[in-house]
């Protein structure tokens, strides 16, 4: 028998995990008369894993809901479903502009009500009724909610579109890319290296006609005028996504360099290439290489 610790009342005869992101080993809920219980905010099985919230609105789902579940003496939300909201779910307020900490606030609420409910009606007592559970929106595929990491953040130019980058963004946070950056040009022979940026401050602006050449290479950054170029001429950095919409970068943070004015930085770090380019009666300047 594991060392459990006791209350006044009595030994501990349930155990509830909620956000708790640690496996509760074998050995502790068998130590307890009646195991644990989970709230999970989705339909399970779908969104199984630790990130449910973050790959709700990543997936564009308009309902979601909230689980009672057994904890699993093996997996993670494998547990015997006890109680779920009724299928389709309850609809996302603002789906197509809600972040993370406001869809945990609409549904944290109603997962505190069905655990006390649960506890109360003591669902968890044996032989406990599996309730059953709903498929997942319009029967799509289940979806693995895995760990968000750094790389899901990580802007793939060739292949996103506007409206991917900003729910990216909404959800994620700011997003980052890596640029090449001219190095010591002394010996004649110039010398390159990648450095990520950060991207704190974007938006996306109407492109001009002339602009819209550098739409053929989706992630190349442009600074509008001749090389070289003074950040103190009020120039801008734009750049294209996938889909041909132009973003205007106002701020972004370097590698190793403290967040500052998006022009101001990439000149700073020798991203902007040395060649001006014509189009129309418009001339840019390009980065070395589109972002990566």
């Amino acid at each position: 028998m594991p060392y459990l610790p006791t209350l006044a009342g009595g030994p501990i005869n349930l155990i509830v995990a909620v956000s708790f992101g640690l496996f509760v080993p074998a050995r502790i809920l068998n130590g307890v008369q009646y195991g644990g219980l989970n709230v999970h905010p989705s339909l399970l099985p779908d969104l199984r894993g630790p990130a449910p919230l973050h790959h709700t609105l990543l997936a564009g789902r308009t309902r979601t809901g909230v689980t009672l579940q057994t904890l699993d003496l093996k997996r993670f939300d494998h547990g015997v479903i006890l109680d779920q909201t009724p299928s389709p779910g309850f609809e996302i307020p603002n789906p197509d502009s809600c972040t993370v900490p406001q869809l945990l606030d609409f549904v944290a609420p109603k997962g505190a009500r069905m655990l006390v409910d649960g506890i109360r009606k003591g669902v968890f007592v044996p032989p406990v009724d599996e309730h059953r559970w709903c498929p997942s929106e319009g029967d799509k595929p289940l979806i693995h909610a895995a760990k968000i990491q750094t790389e899901d953040r990580h802007i793939d130019w060739a292949n996103w579109t506007l409206a991917e980058v900003n729910k990216r963004k909404r959800v994620l946070g700011p997003l980052w890319s890596k640029a090449l950056v001219a190095k010591d040009h002394s010996a004649g022979v110039p010398s390159f290296q990648q450095r990520r940026i950060i991207f704190t401050e974007m938006e996306e602006v109407q492109p001009t006609p002339d602009s819209r050449a550098f739409s053929l290479v989706p992630g190349l950054p442009f600074v509008d005028g001749i090389a070289p170029i003074e950040p103190r001429e009020g120039k801008s950095l734009y750049v294209f996504t996938q889909d041909g919409k132009l973003v205007r970068v106002d701020q972004m943070k370097v590698e190793g360099e403290p967040n500052a004015d998006a022009v101001r930085a990439a000149f700073k770090a020798r991203m902007v290439g040395d060649r001006t380019f014509s189009s129309g009666t418009s001339k840019y300047t390009p980065f070395y290489n589109p972002l990566q």
